[in-house]
């Protein structure tokens, strides 16, 4: 995609929380030793952290996903009002609840950020007020003479 994609901080839903917890032992992944060093240093029991681990990588791949679909709908979004805006990087920011978005515009950078509920709406309901929304937001965020 030539897109920055990253997400800071982390999510997983109940459901898939207690789906980890519901693995065997034996079916987490190994710790490296490093992991192991940290579990010992902070006496959490080995399987406590393998669990952890799998959960804070499984949340990150499936929002890392939503991000990329984000900046696929920017990308078309933008290149529509600014054919020459090349977008750099979009970032989710977990506990800010947004998304942080930068792109390259005649040599100039331009940043926004994007409400993670509105792309929420959109995407889940596929709502046309979080469209409109979204393109005000846009164009807002576009300069008054775009070439």
């Amino acid at each position: 995609m030539g897109v920055e994609l990253y997400v800071r901080g982390g999510r997983i839903s109940p459901a898939e929380w207690d789906a980890i917890q519901a693995l065997p032992k034996e079916d987490l992944p190994p710790l490296t030793p490093e992991q192991r060093q940290v579990a010992q240093k902070m006496r959490i029991p080995e399987a406590d952290y393998a669990r952890g681990a799998l959960a804070s990588k499984q949340g990150a791949e499936k929002l890392l996903d939503v991000v990329e679909r984000v900046a696929r709908l920017l990308r078309k979004k933008l290149q529509v009002r600014a054919p020459s805006l090349e977008l750099k990087r979009v970032a989710l920011d977990t506990l800010k609840g947004k998304y942080e978005v930068e792109a390259n515009l005649n040599g100039d950078t331009l940043t926004f950020r994007v409400d993670e509920q509105l792309i929420d709406e959109l995407f889940e309901a596929g709502s046309e007020i979080a469209e409109k929304r979204l393109d005000r937001v846009i164009d807002l965020a576009l300069p008054t003479q775009v070439s």
